[in-house]
């Protein structure tokens, strides 16, 4: 049996009628749900080592696009700001630690062809490599590591947004060249 969602009312239970879409309306209880799209909080972390900057970035342990490179980042919680929400997902997901209050609006954009996620993309205050600190494996990430360049990065990117993201920050630095990954 295939589930689709909100097809019962979560207030009465009452069917909603077909066509499926959105906004639906109970013929119960009058009650009306929408299909709003979910926020998504992706900070750039610029880390600086050896003379040049780097983005942090992972390796997904979890699908979709298991085993390949993300920025940081995940949906938001209701109790939480995009920058909050952030922060959090950077400590989680690379053990790294950033104050919140200093990420800085970068670019925001919807996903594509279906406009469900909405991308709230920021920039941490650049960090020193000597300060990163150890890196724990986790259940949503398999490795930490930096890319240097946008040259390469959608054959190396799970997401093309992130890959746009991270192209758009190391143009507006004149950075080039090739991703360059290493393990951090």
């Amino acid at each position: 049996m295939s589930l689709t969602r909100d097809t019962f009312c979560s207030f009465c239970g009452t069917a909603y009628e077909t066509p499926l879409k959105y906004p639906r309306t109970c013929t119960g209880c009058k009650t009306q749900v929408w299909a709003n799209p979910i926020p998504v909080s992706v900070v750039l972390v610029p880390v600086i080592g050896d003379g040049r900057t780097g983005l942090l970035v992972v390796r997904r342990a979890i699908e979709p696009r298991k085993d390949k490179l993300a920025l940081v980042g995940g949906f938001l919680e209701e109790h939480e700001t995009w920058a909050e929400g952030g922060a959090r997902e950077i400590r989680e997901e690379t053990g790294v630690v950033v104050d919140p209050t200093k990420l800085t609006a970068f670019w925001f954009t919807s996903t594509a062809p279906r406009p469900n996620r909405v991308l709230l993309f920021s920039v941490a205050e650049p960090l020193d490599a000597s300060k990163l600190g150890p890196y724990v494996k986790n259940t949503e990430t398999s490795e930490r590591g930096l890319v240097f360049g946008p040259d390469g990065l959608d054959d190396v990117f799970a997401f093309p947004l992130h890959a746009e993201a991270a192209r758009r920050f190391f143009a507006e630095r004149g950075l080039t060249g090739e991703h360059a990954y290493v393990q951090a």
